[in-house]
């Protein structure tokens, strides 16, 4: 491991973790070097890389004091962010991914939204499309009060179920031993936010974007689009223990359902999605709910899914 000194107590400690990183880290850390505030520090986690993103990370840091550059085995995204959050000397963590930009006032408009009270700060994202000639889409997150944002974080219906674009402050994740679950490769960041948002006091929402994915080619997003379904079984089960974990599975019901159908539609379209979402997924869904505490209308979705889970197709 190469470290350099800088600010032992840095406002916010951005986290980029690395693996084959290369031909896009330089652009990833030059993006955090032009930021219009000065108080960070950068903690760049190569997890195992066998290109020569060490020795881009190295010749970086050795301009930048404020950059530290972490190496360690090869254990996929969440061991490397959690590796970042361990190494954290600031009062608010940023992730970055290391294909990804920063706009030059991202921190300082992050900073700026906080009054006092909030633990979790947020702003919207531009998803950059290379493959068709950097055509961009603004995507924000959704806001109201616990419930709603749950609910938006599990459905994946707006901007909040990402890591990126938003500071967290560092004494509650680390008050309530939040890290970011190893060996799921798709929705990580959901299950880190569900546990980030119900532990939070309060959070600020912007609609202002700050942070710009490179979406398409070879990227971590786009490869995250394939076998949907498939590559996101860890998450949905994560999902429904968060749910049993906190009691939630009532208020949460239908949301639990609708990520289930999101995730398969997306795979199969709704059809075919219908006749996949069977006995064993009505069951992983159903489990622990109070019948009689839903409203009405969900309770006719809960008898229907138990008599005829096909019937799902009809559900918007």
């Amino acid at each position: 491991m190469m470290e350099s000194s800088c600010a032992k107590h840095p406002r916010v400690s951005v986290i980029m973790p690395c693996y084959q990183s290369g031909a896009t880290a330089e652009k990833s850390v030059r993006s955090v070097m032009a930021q219009t505030t000065p108080d960070w520090e950068l903690i760049a986690v190569n997890d195992g890389s066998t290109d020569d993103t060490q020795a881009v990370l190295e010749r970086l840091a050795a301009q930048e004091p404020r950059m530290r550059v972490i190496r360690q085995e090869n254990g996929g995204v969440s061991r490397a962010r959690n590796a970042g959050i361990r190494k954290a000397r600031g009062e608010w963590l940023f992730f970055l991914d290391a294909d990804d930009v920063l706009l030059p006032d991202a921190l300082e408009h992050l900073l700026s939204l906080e009054r006092g009270g909030e633990d979790i700060v947020c702003a919207a994202y531009a998803m950059r499309y290379i493959d068709e000639g950097g055509r961009e889409e603004k995507h924000a997150c959704a806001d109201g009060d616990l419930t709603c944002m749950l609910e938006s974080l599990i459905r994946g219906d707006s901007a909040l179920n990402s890591m990126c674009a938003r500071l967290y402050r560092t004494a509650l994740i680390r008050e309530h031993g939040i890290l970011t679950p190893p060996g799921v490769k798709v929705g990580e960041d959901v299950l880190f936010n569900l546990e980030a948002f119900r532990a939070a006091a309060a959070w600020r929402v912007s609609d202002r974007v700050i942070y710009v994915y490179e979406f398409g080619g070879d990227s971590a997003m786009t490869r995250a689009m394939k076998d949907r379904y498939a590559r996101s079984r860890d998450m949905l089960n994560g999902i429904g223990e968060f749910l049993d974990r906190h009691g939630l599975q009532t208020a949460l019901f239908r949301a639990h359902i609708d990520i289930y159908l999101r995730t398969l539609r997306a795979d199969r379209g709704r059809f075919r999605a219908a006749l996949a979402f069977d006995r064993a997924i009505v069951r992983r869904i159903v489990k622990g709910v109070d019948f009689r505490a839903l409203c009405l209308k969900q309770k006719a979705y809960y008898a229907a899914l138990r008599l005829l889970p096909f019937s799902s197709i009809l559900l918007p």
